[in-house]
């Protein structure tokens, strides 16, 4: 299993991903996988850095990633403002070009990606736990 522990800072992405790739590489995973990884791992680890913390103190993000039989299990961890992604409704799909707006669609990629994704609140601490398909 892999364990990070990370700033709540932008440039901790390249190093979660730099990390995890290292971390399946000799797990033969398929591209497919490797894509789906990479993109869960940047929406929710962005949108924790960008919208989890209300002040400017430095936070901790703890990341785990395995790789359990068929799936990869992957996991964040912090002490931000409670937030339930499984609670957020699917954006509106707008009825033209005009009408779209960028932005707003992470979340629903990371359901679309998805296995199966569980959140959890506990001593001022969200969780969120995603699994992927290994192929």
């Amino acid at each position: 299993m892999l364990r990070l522990r990370l700033g709540n800072q932008a440039a901790s992405l390249e190093t979660a991903r730099l990390a995890a790739l290292e971390h399946v590489a000799s797990h033969g995973l398929s591209d497919r996988a490797i894509y789906r990884l990479e993109m869960v791992l940047e929406e929710l680890l962005m949108n924790v850095v960008w919208h989890a913390f209300n002040d400017s103190d430095e936070h901790i993000v703890e990341l785990s990633l395995q790789i359990d039989g068929d799936r990869l299990a992957l996991c964040l961890e912090h002490d931000g403002v409670a937030f339930d992604p499984l609670q957020q409704a699917a954006p509106q799909t707008p009825q033209s070009i005009a009408e779209a707006t960028p932005g707003g669609l992470g979340l629903a990629l990371v359901r679309k990606a998805a296995l199966d994704m569980r959140y959890d609140r506990a001593d001022g601490r969200n969780r969120l736990r995603v699994w992927l398909a290994r192929e």
